[in-house]
């Protein structure tokens, strides 16, 4: 870990008590940081103010989470920002206390030194045995409960596959472990309906917002037999490509998407 603070003072330590800890009653975005910038940095922030209404935790001063934020970047010329906010230090029991000071933590890690080699030679997906529950009313924010996740990433630890994909209770397609997914058919692209499970991730909006023909849709994992070609894409690694969809060669025919992509971002 490159910095760490809570509530605008560095320190690794974080109370006992804090609703985080203790029921995931919290939210957070991750970014990558380049050259000094944080790249959609707008766009996390909004997340940010989504989830905080969706999970109705405040107050909170977003002009100053973005300010600090902005200046901490300055610092480093590769890294990964983490942004997690919590309801605060709360009592024993669901209810909240009738008042509460939310928990801002940042911290700052070292970028992953592999995403640069699964950028240009692509991953190898599976699927996951486990499957996701659906729950609408949390639907596309990354709140702090994240135990299907942490239960995926066993199982991924275990697998042959660089990632897994995953499916919801009805078996349609829904993310891998940690980014989201878009698939080629044809000449059509289609990526996966979150509304009652998995993340709606910032690059995820970017694309969807760059290319308006892609469809949303919720289908079944085996329509995943069709496609020619396949990427994830997160906020940290940005575009991967593909290389094998449960052991079967694709196609990378992903590069549109990463050059409108890198331009909206500049």
């Amino acid at each position: 870990m490159l910095y760490f603070s809570v509530n605008g003072i560095q320190t690794t330590d974080l109370s006992i008590n804090d609703r985080g800890l203790s029921y995931g009653d919290g939210f957070f975005t991750t970014a990558k940081i380049f050259n000094g910038r944080i790249e959609f940095q707008q766009c996390h922030i909004e997340r940010l103010k989504k989830a905080s209404k969706v999970l109705s935790i405040a107050p909170l001063n977003f002009d100053k989470i973005n300010k600090d934020i902005t200046e901490l970047a300055l610092s480093y010329s590769l890294a990964v920002i983490k942004i997690v906010i919590t309801a605060g230090k709360g009592g024993r029991g669901y209810a909240r206390p009738e008042s509460l000071t939310p928990s801002i933590i940042i911290s700052i890690f070292d970028f992953p030194s592999h995403y640069k080699q699964w950028q240009q030679q692509g991953i190898s997906l599976g699927i996951a045995q486990a499957k996701l529950g659906l729950n609408p009313l949390l639907q596309g924010i990354k709140h702090l409960n994240r135990l299907e996740q942490v239960l995926i990433r066993a199982e991924l630890d275990q697998s042959i596959f660089d990632e897994l994909l995953v499916c919801d209770f009805n078996n349609n397609i829904i993310e891998v472990s940690s980014a989201n997914i878009f698939w080629k058919i044809d000449s059509c692209w289609f990526t996966a309906n979150v509304g009652s499970a998995g993340v709606n991730g910032v690059i995820r909006q970017q694309i969807l917002a760059l290319f308006p023909d892609v469809k949303v849709v919720s289908s079944p994992v085996n329509i995943l037999d069709e496609a020619s070609t396949m990427f994830v894409c997160n906020s940290v690694m940005g575009i991967v490509p593909i290389r094998s969809f449960n052991q079967r060669r694709l196609i990378d025919d992903s590069q549109i998407f990463i050059q409108r992509l890198r331009t909206a971002c500049d």
